[in-house]
């Protein structure tokens, strides 16, 4: 039974090696790859040990990346997305359903990078998952605030860092705040 890619839908999923002794699925025309996390697991068992260290996605992260809602080829239910990092803009695919990724062309570097740390297991989780859109949500307002303010912004930074750093900065935020209010 031939197994559909789930991004091009046109193309069948091939097997393949996707490295030594691990299977995985492979489309021969976006080249990416479907992965069971169960073969991956134990596959990674035979590895050598994680070092801890600061996940750094580097030039992986400017891979191509699908941004629609993919089915699972094989439950054809949909698969949810889970970021890498808030410097990537790539997500991995996960049914959760049938214990497998979707990964788009090149995204296995991440992947491997972030298993050789350790943090593979943490892109799944809740916590991490809102972390990283809270520091997205952080980097996108100070361009926000870069583009407001244009040539100003780095000293308001400076300001904003002397107040929070200074004893009395709420109540000079406060007496700031009431000049230009009330006209004082």
């Amino acid at each position: 039974m031939s197994t559909p890619c789930p991004t091009c839908a046109k193309s069948e999923l091939l097997p393949i090696d996707l490295q030594d002794q691990l299977p995985a699925l492979q489309c021969t025309d976006c080249r990416g790859t479907l992965l069971s996390l169960i073969a991956y697991r134990d596959w990674r068992a035979t590895r050598e040990a994680p070092s801890q260290s600061r996940i750094d996605v580097g030039e992986a992260s400017s891979v191509a990346d699908s941004t629609r809602l993919l089915r699972c080829p094989h439950c054809k239910g949909f698969m949810a997305k889970f970021r890498f990092s808030a410097d990537a803009r790539n997500q991995i695919d996960l049914c959760d359903e049938c214990d497998v990724v979707w990964l788009d062309s090149g995204e296995w570097s991440l992947v491997e990078h972030l298993a050789r740390r350790g943090q593979l297991a943490k892109v799944f989780d809740d916590g991490w998952q809102k972390r990283l859109r809270e520091e997205q949500a952080r980097r996108r307002a100070e361009e926000r605030w870069s583009s407001v303010l244009g040539e100003d912004y780095e000293r308001a930074r400076e300001l904003r860092t002397w107040l929070a750093l200074h004893p009395k900065g709420k109540e000079l935020v406060a007496y700031l705040y009431l000049s230009q209010t009330e006209g004082i």
